[in-house]
């Protein structure tokens, strides 16, 4: 987040500019500096000695988080969000890598953390956002950090790292480790593309414990624009946000981005809107999502294609995006992007295999599990690379289409191609009048180890299921004879609120089903 020293520059410059909004709430450049001010010089004071020190959040979005991560970012603590969807496994397992010292939290996400045992006893600064700590207990109110008289806070002497989190949908998050900044560069390119300037109006629309929500939000407040924290899973409530606060830029992960141009408020918002510039990526931006953003935003949409291990890697941009809504984009500058074979050989343009990406912004270890990189000779260059766990393939025109998530694509075995087009075969699905949304899950049934495609759909109305099951069945046989298909109806995709398939919930959801199936289809009772 940004530190005090950009914010007091903005502050002495325009004081009365609207710096962040949330709901009532609206800080000034001048609000902002005082505040965060007073935050840090507490936190300095409370500080527990043990270094490193590391800050973690269990929050949702709230300027009193913005307040509290700027104040930590300006004493040179790495502080990084979880994600308080995802259970106490997962919440368990991403502490036990970070060991924070400071612990930010809400007391609506406060229930993960009492159930797996944090802070209990541990030297910690244990901040709460909106209550009192309990009677006797330790930790401290931020109100009472708000007291503090205003200071000059000294960053902690430590190495610098950065921290993030990997999705962890379908297992613990993985902890990315980087030993150096790549900021300033990534902000002057993007700011340079894309002519962002101090007029603009940032709507935040994704959890702030995910990576891109501070990223991009952070480019804003460094300009001295102004950041919007809007409401991710009230869509009425974006777009009144999106008309009332001027928002001229965005970033809206595919399924709240479906959700706003689907609703009959956005209708007109090409024409009553400052938007310039909506980012959005992942799963499902299918082309009915990219000719209605069109229709209802006009020509502003650009989709991107990074990782948390390598950041913002390509990009592409409305006009081309409206005539290739499934590719992923070109590389931005300072990255290269491969597509290897079995074997970790460039494989010619067309032809799908395993995405490897060389940039700048690549990560420099996980906590607790050792990164794939390798040195290639690309472009008359030894690159560093890092391989993803993503397919793909680069069209003849440089750009990049993903195909699947594979952690790792196996040889081509029995007749079987490389690497099924997983994303494209989802593209069709969701060109289906009778689907309303989809994931196409390939994987191994724990009872035989044979590998499937395992499709949940849910259909537009309970009238269209059994037709939609059929048209999904033969669009699966069409797109890949060589996997068998185990299509089953669901109520809805659980998507996290970054926009992720709940990869292992809606397996643990279908798989009984799946099982029964695939035990019908091997005694000859109905033809697989």
């Amino acid at each position: 987040m940004i530190k005090l020293a950009d914010i007091r520059k903005h502050a002495a410059r325009r004081p009365g500019h609207v710096a962040v909004v949330d709901g009532e709430v609206r800080l000034t450049w001048a609000n902002l500096a005082d505040k965060v001010a007073r935050v840090a010089t507490a936190i300095e004071e409370r500080l527990p000695d043990i270094r490193p020190a590391r800050a973690v959040f269990v929050a949702e979005n709230r300027w009193e988080l913005v307040v509290a991560m700027a104040a930590v970012s300006s004493l040179g603590i790495p502080c990084v969000g979880l994600d308080y969807s995802a259970g106490p496994e997962a919440t368990a397992g991403a502490l036990e890598q970070l060991r924070p010292t400071v612990i930010i939290s809400t007391s609506a996400q406060r229930a993960v953390l009492t159930e797996v045992g944090w802070p209990e006893g541990r030297d910690v600064l244990d901040i709460r956002l909106d209550s009192d700590p309990p009677r006797n207990a330790p930790g401290v109110a931020f109100t009472d950090l708000l007291l503090s008289e205003p200071g000059e806070p000294r960053p902690v002497e430590q190495p610098f790292e950065a921290f993030s989190f990997t999705s962890g949908t379908s297992g613990i998050p993985k902890l990315v480790i980087r030993r150096s900044s790549f900021e300033a560069r990534r902000f002057a390119d993007l700011v340079d593309q894309y002519s962002f300037d101090e007029d603009d109006v940032h709507l935040v629309t994704v959890p702030l414990y995910h990576a891109s929500g501070p990223g991009w939000a952070r480019i804003f407040l460094s300009l001295g624009g102004t950041v919007v924290l809007g409401p991710y899973d009230d869509t009425a409530a974006l777009i009144r946000l999106i008309q009332d606060e001027g928002v001229s830029t965005t970033l809206m992960v595919p399924p709240v981005l479906k959700r706003v141009v689907a609703h009959p408020a956005s209708e007109h918002l090409h024409k009553t809107s400052r938007l310039h510039f909506v980012l959005s990526g992942g799963r499902h931006l299918n082309r009915w999502v990219v000719n209605n953003t069109w229709d209802r935003l006009g020509p502003v949409l650009h989709l991107y294609y990074g990782t948390t291990e390598t950041g913002v890697n390509v990009m592409i941009g409305p006009e081309e995006l409206h005539v290739a809504p499934c590719r992923s984009g070109r590389p931005m500058p300072g990255n290269t992007i491969a597509v290897l074979d079995p074997e970790n050989r460039p494989v010619p343009k067309g032809m799908r295999g395993r995405v490897a990406i060389a940039s700048y912004q690549l990560m420099d270890a996980y906590a607790t599990a050792e990164p794939e990189f390798l040195d290639l000779d690309h472009g008359g260059r030894i690159q560093r690379f890092l391989l993803t766990g993503d397919s793909g393939f680069i069209d003849e025109a440089g750009r990049l289409e993903l195909t699947g998530r594979n952690d790792g694509v196996s040889k081509a075995t029995g007749g079987k191609p490389l690497d099924v087009n997983v994303f494209g075969l989802e593209n069709d699905l969701m060109d289906l009048p009778c689907v309303r949304e989809t994931a196409v899950l390939r994987t191994k049934l724990p009872d035989t180890g044979e590998e499937v495609l395992i499709v949940p759909f849910a259909p537009v109305s309970p009238e269209r299921l059994e037709s939609g099951g059929r048209a999904v069945t033969a669009a699966c046989t069409r797109r890949v004879p060589c996997l068998p298909a185990y299509v089953v109806p669901v109520e809805a995709i659980p998507y996290s609120p970054t926009g992720k398939v709940r990869a292992a919930r809606l397996l643990e959801t279908v798989l009984p089903l799946v099982r029964a199936e695939a035990a019908t289809r091997r005694s000859g009772l109905v033809p697989a």
